[in-house]
């Protein structure tokens, strides 16, 4: 009995949902064990040798979604229906679920990674302000900085919601740069480049944590991220 649990937590653990979910959908008659339906949520099941069904579909462990989109210009960071396009409606159909969630958030106007998770822990650790989670974007700007940009940028702007934190900047020609952030702030670099006295024309971002965006991601496209890929967005 040590390999076994209640049928009732295995149906709760595998799938996500409320215990009290899935004592509605054994008493119901939904759940089948090795083809014999089952009511009694207390009766004890092995995962991983019974067939376990509910609705005559397999039920599998359950797993948080980690999702990597390469966001166009033009769609907005929202999970609400609007007449704009969402960041939601490019999301394959074999992938959504309705407790998707972005993780922070990109302008109407800026392209690049978005992560988006079921996971509310993960997007906690990579949102909040305390965590300091690296954010590089490149910018195309409409007027050269000024030389002592990068000081200015390392020591922190005076925005009109307080200081920035320390951010580096790095020329990549006399009107791209790229930024690292260790912040999320609403339109913050482009308050930041204004505050340096350029408007900025494109902002792309490029990597969040460790984690670059895949260069196999064509814009517009969204997939799952690897183990692996997940780890280097909070080492």
């Amino acid at each position: 009995m040590k390999d076994t649990l209640r049928l009732d937590r295995h149906l709760s653990q595998a799938t996500g949902m409320p215990r009290s979910h899935a004592l509605t959908h054994i008493r119901g008659g939904h759940v089948t064990v090795d083809g014999v339906l089952v009511r009694d949520t207390a009766q004890h099941v092995d995962p991983a040798t019974q067939e376990i069904l509910l609705n005559g579909q397999p039920v599998r462990p359950f797993r948080h979604l980690v999702l990597v989109q390469h966001k166009p210009p033009g769609v907005v960071t929202s999970t609400e229906v609007g007449s704009a396009q969402t960041v939601m409606e490019l999301i394959p159909e074999a992938l959504r679920h309705r407790e998707l969630a972005p993780v922070g958030r990109l302008d109407r106007d800026t392209s690049g990674l978005l992560i988006l998770t079921t996971d509310g822990a993960l997007n906690h650790r990579l949102t909040h302000p305390k965590r300091h989670v690296d954010k590089v974007y490149i910018a195309e700007l409409a007027r050269e900085l000024a030389p002592n940009a990068e000081e200015r940028l390392a020591r922190g702007i005076i925005l009109d919601d307080g200081p920035t934190l320390p951010a580096k900047l790095e020329r990549l020609g006399p009107l791209t740069v790229r930024l690292t952030l260790r912040e999320g702030r609403y339109h913050q670099v482009k308050r930041m480049m204004a505050a340096l006295g350029s408007a900025v024309l494109q902002l792309h971002r490029e990597q969040v944590g460790g984690l670059k965006l895949p260069a196999d991601l064509a814009l517009g496209e969204t997939r799952e991220l690897s183990q692996a890929e997940i780890a280097l967005l909070v080492k």
